[in-house]
């Protein structure tokens, strides 16, 4: 048994080294990708409740991301006649706050520091709820696995949505599973609120309805009389007829749902429309971000006249339906414009630590006997439904959108760590504590490039580029390290295809800019033998390029690269002459 001092002493070690790691990590990184729109617009959502900006993703996450700027001296030259700002040109408009009226990096340090927070919050959520219903030694392993997780490390210091789309996944969870064992008002409102934060963060988040559903006919089919209760006064009451249990959980969804909707309204500001700029809400094309399907846009368009959500709100739905359809891949050396059913089998079998996933498995077997329980039913269910939505989805970017269930698999790995270390085999023991110093130290070595974290089934980081890119390893976050790079080496100038939204001229990097996404101003494509040139992963697999570049990049992955920056950005010495017309 642990003492809990002990226990307490462990956890504060855990949360410390995780802080450590996240923050000195952030401060060696480059702005991401989706950085670059996403800290502005929930600036300007916060500033001036607009909500034009990047609104493909709720404003929950990116409005708290941007709350430090509040108390900042940040510079908007907002003008209503600026083109990138009429046109809803997030990346363009976002590279101007950040590079131009700004300094960026500031403004970014201190944003990532929430998420960061957020991260802190979630060790402590897998670390509660496991306490409670698995015990301290189970609670204790689980926050080991949750503050070493590359994953969790590489998306909670980036100003994004995914660390806090896991985060209240598995909050709605576990207080659900609370909810379903004792009907109160305060589990009502405490689970509604998870669950109006996390649809107010990502629309993904409308799969918890459904897993919300499957775990309340657990609890009716499978719950002993007593095991719910109903509790608006004490004595507790208990629901043994099935008939009594099923009006509760009516009761108790119709309650859910409206609590969430006040939260989603809550987080909008409770304005309807998309921007206080009457001519930009009148100009507003709605039928560019119209879903392919005809009903869904018929029910949005239902729900905005009838003033049922926000417009911003509701236009980001739309546009997330729309941006959902097909979309460049690439996976194992293969490029798809549809995806692959197993893309996310593939990312979880080779970017999680293997000491992990047998962890895992073993987790799995020693709950086996117990699976119709409802608390473990709270922790396999919301993993097999989750991941069997993104089996179905042919938006393969990113390994990110597998993070929601990564803290239910801490638990269950834990549960795994534990089970195993209670048995009687010789070597057991010694087994279990070589595979979480595998597991720590594999994070630890990798530190600061978390983003780019492969296991060994593909040999490491180090290969992680012939297996995946996008934001599963190269999101634009690099431009740090090339510079320091380019002064290490004394390199004056380089050539540069760059897979990211932040200006190399910022981070002071002289350079000519390569074609690439998005498109540089100016642009070269003329490549001399002896040129040196830094390429990102994405570019050179000849994802999101055209004809010609990917043409260029077969030719130049032919040959040897010199070094590889933070395994995203990748140092050749140009072998020929091309012309990139």
């Amino acid at each position: 048994m642990i003492h809990r001092r002990w226990a307490g002493t462990a956890l504060i070690v855990l949360i410390a080294l995780f802080a450590y790691l996240a923050v000195t990590s952030l401060w060696r990184k480059s702005a991401t990708f989706d950085e670059v729109a996403y800290l502005p617009s929930g600036y300007v959502n916060l500033a001036l409740s607009d909500y034009r900006m990047i609104p493909e993703h709720p404003a929950l996450v990116r409005g708290l991301a941007a709350f430090p700027l509040l108390m900042m001296d940040v510079r908007l030259m907002h003008d209503p006649e600026e083109r990138y700002w009429r046109n809803r040109r997030q990346f363009e408009w976002g590279r101007l706050f950040l590079y131009h009226w700004n300094d960026g990096d500031r403004l970014l340090h201190a944003s990532r520091l929430v998420i960061v927070a957020l991260g802190v919050i979630l060790i402590l959520a897998v670390f509660s709820w496991a306490r409670a219903r698995h015990g301290m030694a189970t609670a204790l392993v689980a926050a080991f696995f949750c503050a070493l997780s590359p994953d969790v490390l590489a998306h909670s210091r980036l100003v994004t949505t995914d660390l806090a789309a896991a985060l209240l996944y598995f909050l709605t969870v576990v207080l659900f599973r609370a909810l379903l064992t004792r009907v109160t008002p305060i589990h009502v409102l405490t689970t509604g609120l998870a669950l109006g934060a996390a649809l107010a963060t990502k629309f993904s988040a409308f799969g918890l309805v459904f897993i919300l559903g499957i775990l309340a006919l657990v609890a009716l089919v499978r719950s002993a009389p007593g095991e719910i209760v109903y509790n608006s006064r004490l004595p507790a009451r208990i629901l043994a007829a099935p008939r009594q249990r099923i009006v509760t959980l009516v009761i108790v969804f119709i309650a859910l749902f409206a609590v969430a909707y006040i939260a989603v309204w809550a987080v909008y500001g409770f304005h309807f429309a998309i921007s206080p700029e009457r001519s930009f809400v009148d100009s507003l094309d709605w039928s560019e971000e119209a879903p392919s399907s005809v009903y869904v846009k018929g029910l949005v368009d239902s729900a905005r006249h009838l003033h049922l959500f926000p417009e911003g709100y509701l236009f980001g739905f739309s546009r997330f339906l729309k941006h959902s359809e097909a979309r460049p891949a690439f996976l194992l050396g293969r490029r798809s414009m549809t995806g692959w059913w197993y893309f996310f089998p593939t990312t979880f079998a080779i970017k999680t630590p293997i000491p992990l996933m047998l962890f895992v498995a073993l987790g799995v077997t020693s709950l086996w006997g117990r699976r119709r329980d409802l608390t473990t039913a709270c922790l396999w269910i919301p993993v097999v439904v989750y991941f069997a939505f993104t089996m179905t989805s042919r938006l393969n970017i990113g390994h990110r959108h597998l993070l929601p269930i990564y803290p239910f698999l801490f638990v269950i790995a834990a549960r795994g760590v534990i089970w195993t270390w209670r048995t009687r085999l010789r070597g057991m023991r010694a087994l279990v504590l070589a595979l979480l110093a595998w597991y720590g130290w594999g994070t630890i070595t990798l530190h600061p490039h978390y983003l780019a974290y492969f296991n060994e089934i593909v040999g490491g980081p180090r290969n992680g580029y012939q297996c995946l890119v996008d934001s599963s390893l190269d999101w634009g976050q690099d431009l740090i390290g090339l510079r320091d790079y380019m002064r290490l080496k004394g390199v004056s100038t380089i050539k540069l295809s760059y897979f990211g939204a932040a200006e190399p001229e910022y981070y002071g990097l002289p350079c000519e800019r390569l074609p690439g996404l998005p498109i540089p101003r100016p642009v070269t494509k003329q490549v001399r033998k002896g040129d040196l040139l830094a390429i990102s992963a994405t570019h050179l697999q000849g994802l999101y390029v055209d004809d010609e570049m990917r043409r260029f990049m077969r030719r130049l992955r032919r040959q040897p690269f010199l070094d590889a920056i933070g395994h995203s950005i990748f140092i050749y010495r140009a072998e020929f002459d091309d012309m990139l017309e």
